[in-house]
Order: structure tokens, then C-alpha cells, then sequence
């Protein structure tokens, strides 16, 4: 690993397509990035199953949160940033704040991305907005046109 302890910010965001009724999702995909300072670290794909926005933006946080753990088996991380426009998922997978998901699917995530993160001594939380998520986002959208 590299002598330089390096200290990274995941950005992540979901996007979902839907019929003209705007009620029948078609189609869905995930994005993130991970940053220090320049992009170290970016994804895109596509999803062949999905139920609500909800699930949707917590797969993104999980593939953002396994890019990371990547990277730190190359370079050590001892800081990892986590930011999102999802308040709920934030909230929920921030250990600091009492918000538990609402389904078994959403506390098996929530428990994914922690475990995936335990390596780092520092790790933050932070709902955002749109603005600061917007790569991730355009990521997101770019996985929604893509075959999962």
C-alpha cells in the first residue's frame, strides 16, 4: 500500500425511469463517485430489479461503498466521506443517527455498507443536495440506459 494515508469522499445517487402515468417504474441504475480532491474512482450500471427510489439509491450507496473498500485494498483510506441527496438512506446508514430502514432489505444494505467501511478510522454522513451529488447523478442516469 502506499505511504500516503488518503482521505476520500463517496458520492452516490440512484435514478429511476418511469411510464407517462409517472407511477410504473421501467427502468433504474446506479451512480457514484469517489473523490479526493479529483475523481479517483467512478461507476455506472444499470439494474434489472428494483422496487422504490428508496432501494434504489441504497444499491448505489452499497456499489459506492464496495468501490471504496476496493480502492483501500490498493492505497490505504483512512477516511471515507459519505454524501448523498437520499436523506432517509443517509440517515439510516449513519451509526450516529437513531433512523432504521423500513424493510429487511434496506437493514441487510445498511449493514453492508458499514461492514464494507469498517476498515476506515473516520467515517462520515452527509445528506446534500442535488448540486453536490450532480456527477454521481449523470452516472446514475447513464446506468438507466444501460443493459444491467
Amino acid at each position: 500500500m502506499s505511504d500516503t494515508n488518503l482521505s476520500v469522499v463517496l458520492s452516490f445517487d440512484g435514478s429511476m425511469l418511469y411510464e407517462p402515468d409517472n407511477a410504473t417504474p421501467t427502468a433504474a441504475g446506479v451512480g457514484y463517485v469517489v473523490r479526493a480532491g479529483r475523481p479517483l474512482v467512478e461507476g455506472a450500471r444499470g439494474l434489472s430489479a428494483f422496487v422504490s427510489s428508496t432501494h434504489v439509491e441504497y444499491r448505489a450507496l452499497v456499489a459506492g461503498a464496495r468501490a471504496v473498500a476496493n480502492l483501500h485494498a490498493h492505497r490505504e483510506v483512512v477516511g471515507v466521506h459519505v454524501e448523498g441527496d437520499a436523506a432517509a438512506v443517509i440517515e439510516a446508514a449513519d451509526p450516529d443517527h437513531p433512523a432504521v430502514p423500513g424493510d429487511d432489505v434496506m437493514r441487510r444494505r445498511v449493514r453492508t455498507v458499514r461492514r464494507r467501511l469498517s476498515f476506515a478510522p473516520t467515517v462520515t454522513y452527509r445528506h446534500v443536495g442535488r448540486e453536490r451529488v450532480r456527477r454521481a447523478h449523470d452516472l446514475a442516469r447513464r446506468g438507466v440506459s444501460r443493459d444491467p
